[in-house]
């Protein structure tokens, strides 16, 4: 059986018995998760077992993609290792939302296995748990002999994670034989490796909360796992999945194994972890996870650069992982059609992140192995935590990596350290981050929940829910003070998907009462919208009623330049292909961020001119805007345009821009020509593989073209010259600099060359080693050169050194002959020593090196150290 036949075989069982079913969910789970990434397949339908939402048909069948990496169901360190556990895995599930429950669901159960995958009822286990009567007895009367029924506690109570559904469960094991059997007492389910856990009926009946206790759910329901990848082993007869169509193409793309002293074992077991973490990562990249240094991104570079690693013990050429790509693709479109579309972003992601590992991979190793030798660490058996953070900070290694690596060497890793130095460089970067952007505190408030309704106009009404002082909450603000107020109702857009917040004014709506509050600025505490400002006049209480009143020049500006960003994705998907991504952006007043996926470097000039004259062409064209609120699936369907990995809710919000569809909730010019004018002001890296460009339109744009004007005024009255003739003004200027520097180095040289004899006729020799030494005055770097090479004119073998002083700064250079360098003379180890002494540092090449400091006393100090190294006693 193929791993596609058992896919259609299993939706197709369910679907023929009234199951709807739906698709696969993505690996990054809801908002509201307690998983880092999607790790069963009821995990999209939680608010459905609490009851919060409807489920999508009252019996459902899916094939979900999971992850398990981390955590308390993470197999990671079993991976490759054994035949059943792998860190991608897919999950065939049937679920019930009171349809049926046990009876049903054990009956389906049974009648798949036997009558569909036609296994031998005599080589399956139950087991069922300890207070499950029911179950038990159902078993038995499908014909389970007594025997093999077994009953647990905890290893049949099944858990999410440490909140969420939860309840009993009975699972199917399947008897490999008592050839397979670890020792004796391995007679029965959960003893050994004889009998593999397949699948487990869960009857999620409680709900376990925050404090641990269990509560009923609103309805009894059914959630069924079966593990896909250990049910077509077992299907073919196979004892591990790693023989199974999902791993054997993947092995066998792998290039052939070079050079190595790995055993035929553990050359077997590494070509395994390289087919699942290939599998792993090519889905990720697909569901809109890049390698990163946090969360999502920090798993997925782990994965990656674990099997890099691998593959470099195996022999395998740079670059292979990104090889491996389309035989993935090719291996579960059947099931994933996706991976096709998605194919070339995933190569590109890839690929970037293969190529700078590549780079330290060889470094860092070497780093480790002489690490890893030092007699401190071979006494202890531990590698310091200051030791492994400089492996993960320096060479980018996993910290999970690091303690792999160091324990096929018999050592551990000291992780109270590495997480005492992790700690310590966050706590760096949120001093840094602390004041760039406003904190509203939410601590000890009501739930608050704003409705926002600034998509139909600029001014509203709204109660006062609440008001902070310096983020704790009061009952009043007064004139002068500053605060936050929270709304049940606002026009105020606040900070979100990169749009800056709104500025304006709250004023009472009372008659009565003066009260004028400043808004500089809104953001989003909790689910409230805050209303960040100064109290002008009057005062604001909790509960009085206030008219909301946005800045129309501020939200015009920022309307302008957020629909720019629209048209930009647009452009650059025109221009460059659709594969490129977006990956973030900001929206000011006066410009606009947009930052985007693109593996191939800076781009052309002629490509960024072709980008804005395709933005401004879409201006021109000025297409009033339309805003949809559709179906999260007819929006999809639609062709609009989504942020990777980004969580949308039932509903959303579509805006069509001309040619640009995409989802998107912020504010939004009325028409195209609204712009104006569309610039790109620059285009940079802002990390591997992501570029920025930088923009502006509207009155920015005009502003910045008027300033362009004067400053081509200003340069062409300047140079007495048109604007027309500035190009071939300054290219003669440049000729005549160029010329002029050129006589200065003429002169240099010559004075350098007048200069060094004076020198050289201080030469020191001891045996057949010479050595020229001075501290020259009013000299920096390039003055030092030439009369090196002055010196050197005329001493052809030894060393020189020269310091030059200029004010409190000194100048080292060290020029070492070729005979001496083979004798271990190392001119940038000369500077290296003699650095110190300058309160400086510097370093170089064995033939001449430089360095430079900020202490002229010690440069004489610092010349007899070198001559003292290159004169033998």
């Amino acid at each position: 059986m193929k791993s596609q036949e058992l896919r259609s075989a299993y939706v197709e069982f369910f679907t023929s018995r009234g199951h709807k079913h739906v698709q696969s969910a993505s690996l990054i789970p809801d908002a509201m998760s307690t998983t880092l990434f999607t790790i069963a397949g009821m995990e999209q339908f939680v608010p459905a077992f609490l009851g919060d939402e409807p489920p999508p048909a009252q019996n459902v069948v899916t094939v979900q993609r999971c992850l398990r990496v981390a955590g308390a169901k993470s197999d990671i360190e079993h991976v490759g290792r054994t035949g059943r556990h792998g860190t991608l895995m897919e999950m065939l599930g049937n679920f019930s939302f009171g349809g049926y429950y046990k009876r049903e669901a054990i009956g389906y159960a049974w009648e798949f296995v036997t009558k569909v995958l036609k296994l031998d009822p005599a080589r399956i286990a139950i087991t069922v748990h300890t207070g499950d009567d029911e179950a038990e007895k159902i078993w038995l009367e499908l014909g389970i002999p007594p025997e093999r029924i077994s009953r647990f506690d905890e290893e049949n109570f099944w858990t999410m994670g440490s909140t969420g559904p939860c309840g009993p469960c009975t699972e199917l094991f399947y008897d490999n034989g008592p050839e397979y059997a670890a020792g004796p007492d391995d007679d029965g389910p959960n003893k050994g490796d004889r009998f593999v856990e397949f699948w487990n009926l869960v009857f999620q009946q409680f709900n376990r909360g925050t404090d641990g206790a269990l509560e009923e759910l609103p309805r009894k329901q059914i959630d069924t796992g079966m593990g896909f990848d250990r049910t077509l082993a077992i299907a073919n007869g196979k004892r591990s999945m790693y023989e199974t169509d999902l791993f054997t193409d993947l092995i066998d793309a792998q290039p052939r194994v070079g050079k190595t002293a790995l055993s035929e074992k553990d050359q077997l077991e590494r070509r395994n972890i390289i087919a699942d973490h290939i599998r792993a990562v090519t889905f990720l990249i697909n569901d809109g996870v890049y390698p990163g240094n946090t969360d999502r991104g920090y798993v997925l570079r782990f994965l990656i650069r674990r099997a890099i690693r691998n593959g470099r013990l195996l022999g395998y050429p740079d670059g292979f992982l990104t090889g491996l790509v389309p035989a993935v693709v090719k291996s579960l479109e059947s099931g994933y059609p996706e991976l096709r579309a998605n194919q070339t972003r995933i190569v590109d992601a890839l690929r970037i992140e293969e190529q700078t590992f590549d780079r330290t991979l060889e470094r860092g190793m070497a780093r480790c192995a002489a690490l890893f030798d030092e007699p401190e660490i071979r006494k202890s058996k531990l590698v310091p935590g200051q030791a492994a953070f400089e492996l993960h900070d320096t060479f980018g290694f996993p910290v999970e990596l690091t303690r792999e690596i160091a324990a096929e060497r018999g050592l551990s890793v000291d992780m109270r350290g590495f997480e005492q130095a992790m700690n310590e460089q966050r706590e760096r970067a949120r001093r840094d981050a602390a004041s760039k952007r406003p904190v509203v505190a939410v601590a000890d408030l009501p739930a608050i929940r704003s409705e926002f309704t600034g998509y139909d106009g600029l001014e509203g009404e709204g109660t006062i829910a609440a008001l902070l002082k310096d983020g704790e909450p009061v009952a009043e603000l007064r004139e002068g003070e500053r605060g936050d107020v929270l709304l049940d109702r606002t026009s105020f857009y606040a900070e979100k998907g990169g749009q800056i917040g709104d500025r304006g004014a709250l004023r009472s709506a009372d008659a009565g009462n003066g009260a004028f509050f400043e808004v500089s600025d809104t953001q989003y505490a909790g689910e409230a919208i805050a209303h960040a400002g100064t109290v002008r006049s009057g005062e604001l209480r909790v509960g009085d009623r206030v008219r909301t009143e946005v800045s129309a020049d501020w939200r015009r500006e920022i309307r302008r330049h957020h629909t720019s960003a629209h048209l930009l994705q647009r452009a650059l998907k025109d221009v460059l292909g659709d594969d490129v991504t977006q990956a973030g952006s900001w929206v000011g007043i006066d410009r606009m961020r947009f930052d985007f996926r693109w593996p191939h470097g800076a781009l052309e000039p002629a490509q960024k001119r072709d980008i804005a004259h395709r933005v401004n062409e879409m201006i021109r064209d000025d297409t009033p805007l339309e805003t949809r609120v559709l179906a999260i699936e007819e929006a999809r369907a639609s062709g609009a345009i989504m942020m990777f990995g980004e969580k949308y809710g039932e509903e959303v919000r579509v805006v069509t821009a001309g040619p640009s569809v995409e989802f998107c909730g912020g504010t939004h010019s009325h028409s195209t020509g609204e712009l104006g004018l569309f610039l790109i002001l620059s285009e940079f890296s802002i990390g591997s593989g992501i570029r920025r460009i930088e923009s502006c339109v509207s009155q920015s744009a005009e502003e910045y073209v008027q300033r362009q004007q004067d400053l081509v005024g200003n340069l062409a009255a300047a140079l007495a010259a048109s604007p027309e003739e500035l190009g071939e003004r300054i290219e003669k200027l440049q000729s005549d600099v160029k010329d002029l520097q050129n006589a200065v180095g003429d002169l240099k040289a010559k004075l350098a060359a007048s200069d060094a004899q004076s020198y050289v006729e201080n030469v020191e020799r001891k045996g057949d080693r010479s050595f020229v030494g001075a501290v020259v005055p009013d000299a920096g770097a390039e003055a030092l050169r030439h009369l090196s090479s002055a010196i050197r004119q005329r001493v052809r073998s030894g060393a020189i050194a020269l310091a030059g002083v200029d004010g409190e700064t000194v100048s080292l250079l060290v020029s070492v002959s070729d005979d001496l360098v083979k004798a271990g003379v190392h001119a940038g180890n000369l500077v290296k020593l003699a650095a110190p002494l300058i309160d400086g540092r510097g370093g170089g090449q064995p033939g001449q090196a430089q360095g430079g400091g900020k202490n002229p006393a010690g440069a004489q100090a610092a010349l007899n150290a070198i001559r003292d190294a290159v004169l033998p006693a």
